[in-house]
């Protein structure tokens, strides 16, 4: 998925530890195989199998690590996903050193197991330098707090009580960036299973019912327990626990605070959904049960037979506006159900590679202008046809905050890929005439209605929006009659009394409001506009 602070092209970088590995591991392969394999002979006369090997796998291994962008990931902060992806380039770069030497020279002159020697040695090579890369940071983060007015503070000693997800990471946490002022020099768990095992070196050295005894028995070494933490999650203690927990630690003075409270981790309340008001029960034509079946045969002749015309898009939009070539964005669909809408990305991105704000201006090319104004950036949408999130025919699906006062009709159906509202004006209705569009379209859908918008949207799309007053005013007209909706509160909706010179200054100024709406869309999410 594209990300709101994507660059405007892709940068390729790799580390000079990785590019080292990458050249001298066959080699080290080769010597560790049979140092006479590095025999140069007749070189450079003649080329020995051997060198050609080293050759080829140091070639893809640095390509496999361009590809991976392993040096993207920082070393000092090197985890066991980064480990997974070393591996998997590592086994990429074998196995296409291999396939190539296979084709070239079948292998003849360097021995069947030297290419895995080159893997083991390769990964073990840039762990190794990842590992020590985070061995440096850690030690500069200690020194660094050993010298910090914090470091100077006494040396606090806590035991943990629970051991849940959050009380392992608060355990790593303090090792790594409390090491000086927080020790924690137990913990304790009510499972038995747990009991001897460690976290990040500390050991569960017993029941939370003893936390007394683990107490004394430090103070009799000398070791003044200063702090009690206790899990977040209550499984792992129970109340009656709790209480006993709490009354030995008071008697012996030793506070007892959660691990939220002792980090200042205060836990965020969830976020609000939005509302949309509740979906109202709304009479649709029986077409709409059938109308499935017809969308899944009809999208999935449409993705076959449009599939090379979507790889040319693709590779324009690649050229154009560069990775990612697929713009996403979430909206609401049938009963208020929240999916992800694709299409082709025609603007570039908001920054560029420098991490500068790029002009509004330069982001739309005339390219991505034709492809939105011809829709063929809306082909990825057969997707989400086939996946029963959308119709081919259908009210556009909206934004979360652009949904109209009374969401329900319009989300009593499937949101379409086009629909009576894009032939009839698009981006140059206001939303209040867009909704009634689409109400209308709901309430009178059928086969005929269905096909008359397919041929208005490649008239649409050959020859751009065009207002058509008649439909508009008709669709309002019915939406007041059965909704019941006041004339007075749709200011922007033509009425009967408009005379047709109003009418005319109406479309002149929605029209030019086309390209307004052009330079503000965003192909990005959480900004992006949707003009149609």
């Amino acid at each position: 998925m594209a990300s709101p602070a994507s660059r405007d092209r892709i940068r390729f970088r790799i580390e000079p530890a990785d590019l080292l590995s990458a050249i001298i591991a066959p080699i080290i392969a080769l010597a560790l195989r049979d140092p006479l394999l590095l025999d140069p002979g007749d070189f450079p006369a003649a080329f020995p199998a051997p060198y050609q090997y080293a050759v080829i796998s140091a070639g893809c291994a640095i390509v496999m690590i361009l590809a991976f962008r392993l040096s993207d990931r920082m070393g000092q902060f090197f985890s066991l996903r980064d480990a997974f992806a070393l591996c998997g380039a590592t086994a990429c770069a074998v196995a296409s050193s291999s396939a190539i030497l296979l084709a070239l020279t079948r292998f003849e002159g360097v021995p069947r197991s030297t290419p895995l020697i080159f893997g083991l040695v390769l990964v073990a090579g840039m762990i190794a330098t990842r590992m020590t890369m985070r061995a440096l940071h850690k030690d500069l983060s200690r020194k660094h707090e050993l010298d910090s007015a914090e470091a100077e503070a006494e040396l606090r000693r806590v035991i943990v009580v629970g051991v849940d997800r959050f009380a392992s990471a608060a355990i790593k946490l303090t090792d790594y960036l409390r090491p000086r002022t927080t020790q924690i020099v137990a913990a304790l768990d009510a499972r038995p299973a747990l009991l001897g095992r460690k976290i990040a070196g500390v050991s569960i050295v017993g029941d939370p019912s003893d936390i007394g005894a683990v107490i004394d028995e430090y103070a009799v070494h000398g070791v003044e327990v200063d702090e009690v933490w206790r899990a977040e999650d209550m499984t792992f203690l129970p109340a009656d626990l709790l209480a006993t927990v709490e009354a030995q630690c008071a008697a012996r003075g030793v506070p007892i605070h959660c691990i939220t409270e002792a980090w200042n981790f205060i836990a965020a309340p969830p976020a609000a959904a939005q509302e949309l008001g509740a979906i109202e029960t709304f009479e649709t034509p029986a077409y709409f049960k059938a109308k499935r079946v017809i969308d899944i045969c009809a999208a999935s002749l449409l993705l076959v037979a449009a599939f090379p015309l979507a790889i040319c898009v693709a590779y324009v939009v690649f050229i154009d506006v560069g990775a990612p070539i697929l713009f996403w964005q979430q909206r609401i669909g049938k009963n208020g159900q929240k999916f992800l809408l694709y299409k082709f990305r025609t603007y570039r991105a908001p920054f560029d590679d420098k991490g500068r704000p790029a002009p509004e201006e330069q982001r739309l090319s005339r390219i991505g202008r034709i492809i939105r104004s011809s829709r063929l950036d809306e082909i990825p949408q057969l997707y989400n046809v086939i996946a029963g999130q959308m119709s081919l025919i259908g009210p556009r699906p909206l934004l979360p905050q652009d949904q109209p006062e009374d969401p329900g009709p319009r989300l009593s159906v499937r949101p379409g890929v086009t629909g009576w509202a894009q032939i009839n004006g698009g981006a140059i209705v206001t939303p209040e005439e867009k909704n009634a569009l689409d109400l209308w379209y709901i309430k009178h859908a059928g086969p005929r209605l269905d096909l008359d918008i397919v041929i208005g949207t490649l008239l649409v799309a050959l020859g751009g929006e065009k207002l058509n007053g008649r439909a508009v005013e008709h669709a309002i007209r019915w939406y007041r009659q059965e909704f019941a909706v006041h004339a007075a509160s749709r200011r922007d909706a033509p009425c009967e009394r408009e005379t047709p010179r109003d009418r005319r200054r109406a479309v002149a100024e929605r029209a030019e409001r086309l390209p307004a709406l052009d330079a503000v869309a965003m192909d990005y999410p959480y900004r992006a506009v949707e003009p149609s």
